[in-house]
């Protein structure tokens, strides 16, 4: 077996073995290593030590201190000679790993005598239990990725730590962490921040082949990073070294070995179908051509990789609310050639031994054209084209980051980088408006549809410049850190309905009400259900901004041998701009503590007991900007209705009541600080404790427990009641007494005298209340072939809202979902949270069947999420607590006596049933094991491995989520026939081919 075999085997080894926690004292695109020099027969202050980096030529030299200690801080990653002299003399020398999140250790043990030195060597090895930390989650490197069957993306990765489960498919890929939702994360690649700023949902990323190592931060990390309250998931990408280099890759993933997906039906499984997968289609094929070394010897670098993609993705989709529309259409979307090349590449400049500048740079944008085809799910029939939308991604990074080492105590990284990322849908067909049927007993002949795929227009684009110095001081047994960290995210993004209309038919029953913002605008007093029409406005945006600001101090301590502290101590600032350029929200947080402590309670360094308290802060989203502060114009009105046009749109329209037939909920003036938020508001945020133990076993084993407790401290959210200001809502604290003015007149002004402060009882709104609570276990294998990983996490998740989006309905609009919207959407959601996933058992690892043949497995079995029942009508009418929309906990039954003789339905005779949050079953339980293969060989002096990953090899298609709607879009007391049909299921079994060559 070759050398390069065996440093593939090597780092698996340490990653899966040993690698499931990242370093107090590392950051995200440098390590340092730390000594210890023990030294019989002399003093240690004799001595010097070199750390040497044969790649690249760098080389560095400290004095060994008086207590024999000395550290080698901001070392780019690699594999170091790491050297003892005496003088000229050489009397040690080893080799020491620095990689990701993990601070390396050399530990040299000398006996001097008549000038003659012994070496002893007892560093330079992983220790399995890492007396340095108190954070959690995982690290790994691409190496070991390969190796096994995990998916080419961030969120993947991170589902392999422990306390992360895969969010709501209606969000696309996404991790929860910690019971937190999925637009609580955030991602960065060598140090720059590449998360989506409107949304929180996904980031950016590069191809695979680019990456070098991976890092999940689930809890407890440093005061350096902010800005989440869920994970962090950090990469760092690849380097030129002074031996050029060149790769290829290819990567197919063909749609003709992937299983058949699965349909689902509404009523109760007899009815129309809702969800079809049977004739969805997956093909990618994927190039890499990458090349790396020296420009200019020992000094500058590159690393360089150009990556074209053939993408094919096919599905069946719907149009208008997705609880209420089943699939009438089938979407083939292709992207191909220049509209989707990757290229990136990485300069490294050692300019000296103790200063270095990277430049880092790459494009991912692709143009897919997305064409939309009639289908009839119950023949599977694809009928012709109705429309083609051109859907613009990705966009650009750069960065330019500079690493020193001033002196041997002091070290400073500054870095500015700018990415800019596209989400504009530019459609082909505008003749054509949004349509959605959702009336119940109809047949699949007389559902109403669009001539086209509907939707919006408009731009929607984020920029985000980002700034941050970190610097570092050594002093006795105190790493000192402090840092500065600002961002400027900028967005672009209008929008407005195609044809300027949104159609959804549904049906009202009889005694069925709908809500308006000051009571009901409509009462069916027919005696018998209506069909309704109600058309959405949704119509406006501009350019708008955020400006973050943060600053963080940090002392490491090593108090004894055997007890380390980590004190933290963070500070944010986070301002929202509007279109008009003046700041609508401002919040200046309070000092987030972020505490730590490691124990080595034996004294043997084969235990530690450790801990972590932190306070999380959590932006405004650029999404509430779009909101709230750029001139949307939100109207819906409802119709009776004769007939629909070719369309798909209603004609014969008639007002349902008249002049009071509209309900608007947002007008397009920009909104002011005064009205919009309260002044007593906090920004959102968490609190998390955590309690470890971890416990070598064996020389192979170890094993770990850990409790975790998460809890809001404070949540933000719109509230939009009958006392906010009703152009906009105001944002506040729910539970809490709170202090705005109003602009119901709509001018940007606040209303003279209007300033007033509220109490909670006033309000109505409840305490907001999100906790979580775990007991994590792992147990770590790492012996000659066999690397094995196994963690249980239970945990339970509750509250009365999920976070910043809403899984359970599948809201996707951070800070602005309809949770505190109005008191009555709050009477019942105490209960099990979305992301409540009781049980998950994990086991991942390699085998290495022989020194060319290796097996990977990934396998995971989690317990089923909480499931509800909502509804679209409250027993009182009152304004104060409820408005024109939101999903309640209370489903109208019909009843209706007269119990007070008036011979009509009176709002307060209706007779509900109450059915609180996650009371009504939970869905299935998810098992998947996935399996892989792996073959290196040598063809002509060139290295290259092929390998072959099987997801889902049992082809498992559980049910993931389910139509929590009981009842009809704003249609009280209508049952939704899709309530209880399968959104989403377990993704079929697939295959993906590979084979790449290094040479």
């Amino acid at each position: 077996m070759d050398l390069k075999k065996t440093l593939i085997a090597a780092s698996v080894a340490a990653t899966l073995g040993l690698g499931m926690s990242g370093q107090a004292m590392a950051d995200n695109t440098t390590s340092t290593i730390n000594g210890v020099l023990s030294v019989v027969g002399a003093s240690a202050n004799e001595y010097s030590a070199t750390a040497y980096n044969p790649k690249t030529g760098l080389t560095r030299t400290v004095d060994v201190g008086p207590q024999g200690n000395f550290r080698f801080a901001k070392l780019p990653f690699g594999v170091y000679e790491v050297t003892i002299f005496k003088g000229d003399t050489v009397v040690a020398k080893d080799s020491v790993a620095v990689s990701l999140g993990v601070n390396a250790n050399a530990q040299f043990d000398i006996q001097a005598a008549q000038n003659i030195e012994v070496l002893s060597v007892v560093g330079a090895r992983i220790n399995p239990v890492d007396l340095t930390t108190a954070d959690s989650g995982l690290t790994i490197n691409k190496d070991s990725i390969d190796m096994m069957p995990v998916a080419r993306d961030f969120t993947s990765i991170a589902l392999l730590a422990p306390g992360t489960v895969s969010g709501d498919g209606k969000f696309g890929s996404g991790a929860s962490f910690g019971g937190s939702s999925v637009a609580e994360n955030s991602c960065y690649i060598n140090g720059l921040e590449v998360t989506n700023t409107s949304r929180g949902l996904g980031c950016s990323s590069v191809p695979f082949e680019f990456y070098k190592e991976f890092q999940v931060k689930t809890g407890g990390y440093s005061a350096k990073f902010g800005r989440t309250t869920g994970g962090v998931m950090n990469a760092v990408t690849k380097s030129g070294s002074n031996d050029w280099e060149f790769g290829a890759s290819a990567h197919w993933r063909p749609a003709a070995l992937a299983a058949e997906g699965q349909y689902s039906r509404g009523n109760g499984g007899i009815g129309t179908i809702f969800r079809d997968t049977r004739n969805d289609e997956y093909d990618l094929k994927d190039y890499t051509v990458s090349a790396s070394g020296p420009l200019i010897q020992d000094t500058l670098f590159i690393y360089a990789l150009v990556n074209p993609r053939d993408l094919q993705d096919n599905y069946t989709d719907y149009s208008g609310k997705a609880a209420y529309s089943p699939v009438n259409s089938y979407v083939k979307n292709s992207a191909t050639g220049s509209d989707n090349l990757f290229w990136g590449a990485k300069l490294d400049w050692n300019i000296t031994d103790n200063h270095a500048l990277s430049l880092f740079a790459y494009s991912d944008r692709s143009d897919t054209t997305s064409e939309s085809f009639e289908y009839k799910p119950e023949s599977q029939q694809i009928g012709k084209s109705i429309g083609t939308t051109t859907l613009k991604r990705g966009g650009e990074a750069k960065s330019i980051t500079y690493n020193g080492t001033i002196t041997e105590d002091l070290s400073i990284t500054a870095m500015y980088g700018e990415i800019k990322a596209n989400y504009t849908n530019i459609p082909g067909n505008l003749d054509c408006p949004t349509v959605a049927d959702s009336r119940t007993d109809i047949l699949e002949s007389d559902i109403i549809s669009s001539c086209g795929p509907g939707g919006a227009y408009g731009d929607n684009v984020d920029t985000n410049k980002q700034t941050r110095v970190d610097i570092e001081y050594y002093l006795g047994d105190h790493l000192l850190k402090a840092g500065y960290d600002k961002q400027k995210r900028d967005t672009m993004h209008t929008s407005a309905p195609i044809t300027g209309h949104s159609w959804t038919y549904s049906t009202l029953k009889d005694n069925g009400a709908i809500q308006g913002n000051g009571g009901p605008i409509y009462m069916n007093n027919s005696g018998a259900p209506m069909d309704i029409v109600q058309d959405r406005i949704f119509d406006g945006g501009g350019a708008f901004s955020s400006d973050l600001t943060a600053y963080y101090l940090e002392d490491n301590w090593q108090v004894t041998d055997s007890l380390m502290l980590q004190l933290g101590l963070r500070k944010d600032k986070f301002e929202n701009a509007g279109v008009t350029g003046l700041v609508f929200s401002s919040f200046d947080t309070d000092i987030a503590p972020r505490l730590g402590f490691t124990w080595d309670v034996m004294g043997d360094g084969a235990s530690k007991l450790f801990g972590t308290y932190g306070r999380y802060y959590l932006p405004v989203p650029n999404n509430t900007n779009y909101r709230s502060a750029s001139g949307v114009s939100d109207t819906t009105t409802y119709y009776t209705f004769t007939g629909h046009d070719e369309t798909g749109a209603p004609t014969g329209l008639t007002p349902i009541n008249g002049g009071n037939s509209t309900v608007v909920n947002s007008i397009p003036n920009p909104t002011i600080q005064e009205a919009y938020q309260s002044e007593e508001a906090e920004p959102f945020a968490k609190d998390e404790y955590i309690l470890g133990y971890q416990q070598q076993l064996t020389e192979s084993t170890t094993a770990s427990i850990k409790g975790i407790y998460r809890e809001v401290a404070s949540a933000l959210d719109d509230y939009c009641g009958d006392l906010a200001s009703q152009s906009t809502c105001t944002i506040l604290n729910p539970g809490k007494s709170a202090t705005w003015q109003l602009d119901n007149d709509g001018d940007s002004i606040p209303d003279a005298g209007s300033r007033r402060t509220y109490s909670a009882a006033e309000i109505g709104l409840p305490k907001a209340e999100n906790t979580y609570k775990a007991i994590e276990t792992q147990l770590q294998y790492n012996h000659d072939d066999l690397h094995l990983t196994f963690t249980y996490t239970w945990s339970k998740s509750e509250g009365n809202f999920e976070g910043a989006v809403k899984s359970d309905i599948g809201q996707a609009d951070p800070g602005v979902t309809q949770d505190f919207d109005f008191p009555a959407l709050m009477d019942g959601a105490y209960g099990y949270q979305a992301n409540d996933r009781r049980h998950v058992f994990k086991l991942f690892g390699t085998y290495d069947v022989t020194d060319d043949l290796s097996l990977g497995f990934n396998s995971v079995l989690s317990s089923g999420r909480p499931l509800s029942a909502f509804g679209q009508g409250y027993p009182s009418n009152d304004p104060h607590l409820y408005g024109s929309y939101g999903d309640t906990f209370y489903l109208y039954t019909g009843q209706c006596p007269d119990s007070n003789g008036s011979g009509d339905c009176q709002q307060e005779e209706k007779i509900y049933d109450y059915v609180s949050r996650g009371t009504v079953g939970r869905t299935p339980w998810n098992f998947r094991v996935d399996l892989s293969a792996n073959y290196q060989f040598t063809l002509n002096a060139v290295d290259m491995m092929a390998s072959v990953k099987v997801y889902n090899v049992l082809d498992v298609q559980e049910i993931t989520s389910k139509n929590e709607h009981y009842e009809g879009y704003r249609a009280e007391g209508t049952q939704n026939q899709y309530y209880g049909a399968a959104y989403d299921w377990q993704t079929p079994r697939y295959v993906e081919f590979s084979i790449s060559a290094r040479f």
